[in-house]
This record gives C-alpha cells, structure tokens and sequence, in this order.
C-alpha cells in the first residue's frame, strides 16, 4: 500500500491536486480511496459528485470518504462524547449547541488515522490520498501518535487517579462532572488505537507527504517551516507541486507584473527545496472540477509518471543532539558544494546558506532560534551545521 499525505496553506489547491492524483492512480488500475480530512469538506465539490463518511465508489478503481469526526465519536467513543456534552450542559449550554461543540478541532485528523490504520491493516486499497487540512492542523494529525503516548505514560495516570479521588467532591461543590472510570478507559483506548501509526507514517517505502504551493511568498515560507519540521519528525517528503502557475501565452499587461514576480518565486522555490521532485501545475482558463476535468489536471501534472511511485530518496534535513546535551547539529543534504564557495548566517528564525550556484533559506526549528551557530563542516555531501547556547 502507499499513502500519500496532501498538504499545504489554506486556498492553494490542495483538494484539486488530492483529486486530480486519486483519478490518475484509479486510472493505471490501481484501488484507490481519496480522503478529506478538512472539516470544511470540498472533496464532494471538486468531483461534483456526492461524498460522505463512509467510503462510495467515484469511479473503476476509485472511492472517496470525507471524515465525519461526529459520527465517528457516536459510533466508536460514545462514552467520551456524552461526557463532554455532560460537561457542556453542566455550564448551561444548549444541549444542540453542546452537540455541535462536543467535535473539537484536530478530532478529524485523529479520527482519519484510526481510519487510515484500520485500511492499512486490512490492505484494502492500493494507494490511499489523504487532502489534508491546513499545515498546521497536518503537523497536529502527525504529531498525534508521538503526543498521545507521551500522555499515556506521564498524565493519564495522574488525571485518572485524581479525578477518582476529587470527582464526587468537586461535583458536589461545583456541579462540575470530572471523566468517570469508563471516560477515561475510552480515552486510553483510543489513544491505544493509534500504536504502531508514527512507524507507519515514518517509513518512507509506504508514506510520503507532499507539498501543494503557489509562487507567493507566504506561502513558499510556510512549506519551508513545514519542511523543516516534517524533516525533523522523520517524516518523508517526496514531491512539491507548483501550482496556479501563469502560463507563457497570457501576455496581457495587467499579469506581466505578476508573471515577472511568479519567476522570482519559481527561483525562491528551485533554492528552497534543491533535489526535490517539482511538478509545475499552470493556471487553467477553466474550473478544474468533475472527473473529466480532474482527468485532465492528473495528465498535466503526472504526464507518464506513476503518481504512488517515491519521487525523492535520501532524507535533505536532519537534526542531530551532540554531546554535550545542549548542543544541536542541524545536517543539511548539500553535495556538489565547495566549502570555500560556502557562505552562511542567521537572520530571525531563517537559516540562508549561500553558495555560488544557489541560495538556501531553511526557516529554523524553535528549538535551534535561541541558540549560537558555533561551526559547520562537510562529511559525505552533507553540510553539517553545530548550533549550542
């Protein structure tokens, strides 16, 4: 099975380019689920056909699903949806309202993981596409395995025992209900769920992410920082697609400015992520939607190429703890480069690396902005960058 995993800035076209890759891997013939885990769904939009929690056939070959966080709980956690729509109620919130609300932020990034594990282990599809919301809210669903265990094994414990001892007391004095003995055994087995999901998600022969941007600089900034972090995560990014670019035939003066402006940051994109696999998306004189229309954007995009297959090998950014603990290497993937042609700093969160060929802007991971660039030396094509307080 391979997972590709969709991500980018809110608007840059992300449910397209999701939509357009599912079609075309439906079309070589293979079983493919395409699923929105955006909780304002545009999946059904872009196919112009009906789309709903649970996976419907779109095509030979090709289902889509849009992540219904509420069902989900009604279905699978009832215990802890009627706990928080308790709590809710208790401070005099409308009981329609505190059904709404019961669906907190990040739950349909949860909830596709349990998803995407339960297709995984059956090995019902070939590939599965995951549109993905915003890239915060995708660093937060990736972050979920790693965050959920920490808790387990250092809060949980003290929250369960706690709430066993006070419960009945605040309770009585507040009229505020504390998780019950089968909340909690819910919580822990949902978080239980998602064992084994970050090695999933982590190996590069089966997971690859994928970055939507367009030639702007807010958003090439953003998938720089998330590039940092993906990288630092473990997490494998194999391919970066362009999109909205201006095509060559549009001469009108109103976008020979904006044209001038998407070739600077075509460059700033070519510099930013060197070696990695870019496919450039142009700008239609139409709406990309419907089956037909998707059809066409996956041939304009992947052309003969297989959209599952990995498109970048080796992972480019690694951060390193050295002894002593307070020391950090930041190792970037550089080969070809001539230490004395090498010239770099620190500039806010933004490492710039320079060398006579090309010029790298790698927005710095929070723990690394406080600290010192001590030094920096080359070992097997990579540079490798000492950072300390």
């Amino acid at each position: 099975m391979r997972i590709l995993i969709i991500t980018g800035k809110g608007g840059v076209g992300k449910t397209s380019i999701s939509a357009a890759t599912a079609v075309k891997c439906a079309e070589r013939g293979k079983s493919t689920l395409v699923m929105s885990t955006d909780s304002a769904h545009s999946l059904s939009d872009s196919f112009d056909l009906p789309i709903g929690s649970e996976p419907v056939e779109l095509a030979p070959n090709l289902y889509g699903q849009e992540i219904d966080a509420g069902k989900e709980l009604q279905k699978h956690w009832k215990n802890i949806q009627n706990f928080i729509k308790a709590t809710l109620e208790s401070r005099g919130i409308d009981n329609v309202l505190a059904d709404e609300i019961s669906v907190f932020p990040g739950m349909e990034e949860l909830f596709s993981l349990l998803t995407l594990k339960e297709y995984y282990r059956t090995g019902k599809y070939d590939v599965i596409i995951i549109d993905c919301a915003p890239t915060a809210d995708t660093i937060r669903k990736l972050s979920f395995p790693e965050v959920g265990k920490w808790y387990l094994k250092t809060i949980f414990p003290i929250h369960r025992q706690a709430a066993k001892i006070a419960g009945p007391v605040i309770k009585g004095l507040y009229g505020v209900h504390l998780p019950t003995e089968d909340v909690f055994a819910s919580i822990k087995n949902l978080i239980l769920a998602l064992d084994g999901m970050k090695e999933l998600l982590c190996d590069e022969h089966t997971t690859s992410i994928r970055f939507v941007v367009n030639p702007e600089k807010m958003v090439i900034k953003e998938a720089q920082r998330a590039y940092t972090y993906m990288n630092l995560f473990g997490y494998w990014v194999d391919a970066i697609f362009i999109n909205r670019i201006y095509p060559q035939e549009i001469h009108d003066s109103y976008f020979s400015k904006w044209k001038v402006l998407q070739e600077k940051h075509l460059k700033t994109i070519e510099e930013s992520f060197p070696g990695m696999k870019l496919f450039p998306v142009h700008l239609f004189d139409e709406e990309i939607t419907g089956l037909e229309k998707l059809k066409m954007l996956g041939n304009h995009i992947f052309g003969s190429n297989e959209p599952d297959k990995i498109f970048t090998e080796g992972k480019s950014i690694e951060i390193l703890e050295k002894i002593p603990k307070e020391s950090y290497c930041l190792s970037v993937k550089m080969p070809y480069v001539d230490k004395k042609d090498l010239d770099m700093w620190v500039k806010g969160d933004e490492l710039i690396i320079k060398t006579n060929s090309y010029k790298r802007n790698l927005i710095l991971p929070r723990m690394l902005i406080p600290m010192t660039l001590r030094g920096a030396n080359f070992e097997d094509g990579r540079l490798n960058i000492l950072f300390g307080l």
